[in-house]
């Protein structure tokens, strides 16, 4: 599998641990550094486990009783052999916890990559709106 292919693969399981929350296979797409970061559209995020617990869990399961992210026009630049940023569109289509109603987002993420021990793995995202 070439480097384009594992990373579009990453993405794409990113988007399903944004969806079923399951803590370890979240955590096991990122480098596992204290410089891991999350930039949602409010807060900063610092540290895989704080992305998870403080991102995740305390913010997006807390606010939807459902979500699911969707990417679009993903567009990966391989930097060099251990660096590579991705950018994409994306929305969401949640359901407000407190209320019940249908809600979505949409904007723009970016995803940097760093190759650790011969995988692939998150650094850092950014979401904009």
């Amino acid at each position: 599998m070439s480097d384009t292919e594992q990373i579009q693969q990453i993405v794409q399981s990113y988007i399903t641990a944004i969806h079923t929350q399951d803590k370890d296979s979240f955590l096991s797409l990122w480098t596992g550094n204290k410089a891991d970061t999350l930039i949602s559209l409010t807060s900063v995020f610092h540290g895989d486990e704080a992305i998870y617990q403080d991102f995740l869990i305390d913010k997006i399961q807390a606010r939807y009783s459902s979500i699911q992210l969707f990417a679009d026009h993903i567009d990966i630049h391989q930097i060099d052999e251990e660096n590579a940023i991705v950018i994409f569109s994306y929305h969401t289509v949640c359901r407000l916890r407190e209320t019940g109603e249908d809600y979505g987002i949409e904007g723009i993420e970016t995803q940097v990559f760093r190759k650790v021990s011969g995988q692939w793995k998150l650094l850092h995202i950014h979401y904009s709106k």
